[in-house]
């Protein structure tokens, strides 16, 4: 069909990274560098990536918990 939409590819998918930063708070980051951002609990960082990633299983992974996160890095 020339004008249906094509599927989500997992290629176009946002893949996030959840962790916390060196102050305490939640940091969503995906991994292109085109969105995230600073919560102040884990339920919400959970809830921004995986709206952000259209619910698909994978999306988010959990930076280690040695890690510390930074939106700008």
């Amino acid at each position: 069909m020339p004008n249906s939409v094509p599927p989500r590819t997992s290629n176009a998918l946002h893949r996030f990274v959840v962790g916390l930063d060196g102050e305490g708070h939640w940091i969503a980051r995906d991994e292109q560098g085109q969105t995230g951002g600073v919560f102040t609990d884990r339920n919400s960082v959970i809830r921004f990536a995986t709206m952000e990633s259209d619910h698909q299983a994978g999306a988010v992974k959990f930076a280690p918990a040695s890690a510390r996160l930074s939106l700008f890095n």
